[in-house]
């Protein structure tokens, strides 16, 4: 797709869901964290590596911008190749910037959608001067810049118990090229505001919010959650932007539950 070859996989039978995996991540973060093995049970699973993340290896040798619409025509294209119609999508932070994309662009194709610790807006002003900040770390030492950003990914509380966890998600996140990373921060730099999208919502959407996530506060969410017509919401204690392998469990239930109201409803 458009100078990148796009990883994917396919496991499982049933209404198909894509898991679409967040910014210094890749599909491995759905294995290792069992969500493709509790999922494919019940549900055809299908996941990949956006744009220039993971093993998504592209073309270009100079820095590049990949936008949520290439990421979310990327994930077209993989469902169109898997002989897929009608998904729901499951979103981790950038994967739900991605999400929302592709819900503007391809709206007949979705039945439900997840934004698992992401948001509709746009990146204010403050955010955007991160972005810069983010992307001259990347360029000077990438390993020291995940080093110093992932941890806070985690609640207080969660810190110590996954020490082990972040060194692995450290370990992910350094198989993608520094062109790559700084070809996300760029795309959610430039990312429009898509409320829009939960406004003309005419499928459920499941907001999954950390109490503690320092990214995506869930006072911000509020005024989001009663855009669609339909909406859920799993609020959870002691975890910050990493749900799904702070509170593990509990977000596959949910999920699992979501998906299928999903197909139950059709």
């Amino acid at each position: 797709y458009k100078n990148f070859f796009i990883p994917y996989r396919i496991e499982g039978e049933g209404h198909p869901v894509v898991l679409i995996h967040g910014f210094c991540e890749s599909m491995e973060i759905w294995d290792e964290f069992g969500f493709i093995s509790s999922l494919s049970d019940r549900f055809k699973v299908i996941v990949l590596d956006l744009p220039g993340q993971g093993k998504s290896i592209s073309s270009y040798e100079d820095e590049y911008t990949v936008t949520m619409e290439m990421m979310a025509e990327s994930v077209h294209e993989v469902i169109k190749t898997a002989g897929t119609d009608k998904i729901t999508l499951v979103g981790h932070s950038m994967g739900g910037y991605t999400s929302l994309a592709f819900a503007e662009l391809f709206p007949e194709k979705v039945r439900g959608l997840c934004l698992f610790h992401s948001t509709a807006t746009a990146d204010p002003e403050e955010r955007k001067v991160d972005r810069e900040k983010a992307i001259d770390a990347i360029r000077k030492d990438k390993k020291a810049f995940l080093e110093g950003l992932i941890p806070k990914w985690f609640s207080p509380s969660s810190m110590e118990r996954l020490k082990d966890v972040k060194e692995k998600i450290i370990g992910i996140a350094m198989a993608t090229s520094s062109l790559g990373l700084i070809g996300a921060l760029k795309g959610m730099r430039d990312r429009k505001d898509r409320q829009f999208v939960l406004e003309r919502a005419v499928y459920p959407v499941l907001f999954i919010l950390g109490k503690d996530d320092q990214l995506i506060p869930p006072e911000r969410m509020f005024s989001q959650i009663v855009k669609p017509h339909h909406s859920e919401v799993l609020l959870l204690g002691n975890v910050g932007h990493m749900g799904f392998v702070e509170a593990r469990d509990k977000t596959i239930f949910a999920i699992t539950k979501f998906l299928e109201e999903i197909e139950h409803k059709d």
